[in-house]
């Protein structure tokens, strides 16, 4: 089955093509891809993971042509205006 492992890090992102056995499930289908290698710090333990944009479990069994997400933490920047004591 056909499906993809896709990583952005910035303006740097990897996609991956793969062709694995069925049944898959996500964890699978990211532990076969080559991202834990680029990325080493990325774990499934901190990191969410999704297809097509939509969070999922690492256990959702994939469909042919599905594409694997694994997302960076979202980190919220202060606002200047919030360190003011005025």
């Amino acid at each position: 089955m056909k499906i993809s492992v896709a990583h952005a890090r910035g303006a740097k992102g990897n996609w991956y093509q793969l062709d694995l056995p069925e049944p898959v499930t996500a964890q699978e289908a990211l532990q076969a891809s080559p991202v834990f290698q680029h990325y080493p710090d990325l774990d499934l333990d901190t990191h969410r993971i999704g297809i097509f944009g939509k969070f999922c479990a690492a256990d959702t069994v994939l469909k042919a042509g599905d594409r694997v997400e694994i997302y960076l933490p979202v980190q919220r920047q202060a606002d200047e205006d919030e360190d003011d004591d005025a």
